[in-house]
């Protein structure tokens, strides 16, 4: 009888953490898809080749805003992979993350707008800095301060820390850069890409794990 109960109660906890699971992807993926809705169709009879010409700002915000997006849901869906057990803390962090990724579509239309602007590129950096807080936040609680993952190496656990703190350490050090120069400040963005690559490499190395995890 304790076992069947025990038992109903540790599938009852995996299938609410399934939820959470499946819950934060459906938020992932439409903050994914709102991005491409601050594109704007040519009207008809409008030549469109001359139209797309002038919205080189918009696509490039979406580029990047995607796969932003795109590597904090890698990061989360790598994180619960691990993910045993949960209580309020995880869940409240969590969606805490979840605000700011569903935020994010608002400041990349701002920037698709205006995208010499300095307020704009501030605001954007900003909003992403916040999200990868965010982001570490919850992973550090969950890995590090909760314990509710199964064994990782301490250099695994460090590198998934480090991928929600390596967005606010390029996005911040950029804002200054934007008073200065809003393109060079865009353009090391893309040292994002760099760093998570490179980060996953050596914790990679020094965990001595397979690379497809």
């Amino acid at each position: 009888m304790a076992s069947s109960r025990a038992e109903r109660d540790a599938f009852g906890a995996a299938a609410a953490l399934e939820r959470l699971v499946f819950f934060s992807d459906a938020v992932f993926a439409i903050a994914m898809t709102l991005l491409v809705l601050n594109i704007p169709h040519p009207a008809p009879g409008q030549n469109v080749a001359a139209f797309l010409t002038t919205q080189d700002g918009k696509f490039v915000a979406f580029f990047i805003s995607f796969w932003v997006i795109a590597l904090f849901w890698m990061g989360h869906h790598r994180l619960f992979r691990f993910v045993r057990e949960y209580d309020h803390g995880l869940i409240m962090l969590n969606l805490a993350l979840l605000f700011c990724v569903a935020f994010l579509p608002y400041p990349s239309a701002i920037l698709g707008d205006h995208p010499t602007d300095v307020g704009a590129t501030v605001f954007y950096a900003a909003a992403i800095s916040v999200t990868g807080f965010a982001s570490a936040s919850l992973t550090w609680y969950t890995v590090i301060h909760r314990h509710f993952t199964g064994p990782l190496h301490p250099a695994m656990a460090r590198y998934y820390v480090f991928r929600g703190l390596a967005a606010p350490l390029v996005f911040l050090l950029s804002i200054p850069l934007a008073f200065v120069n809003t393109t060079a400040a865009q353009a090391s963005w893309y040292l994002l890409f760099v760093l998570q690559f490179i980060g996953r490499r050596v914790a990679e190395r020094r965990a001595g794990v397979d690379r497809s995890r």
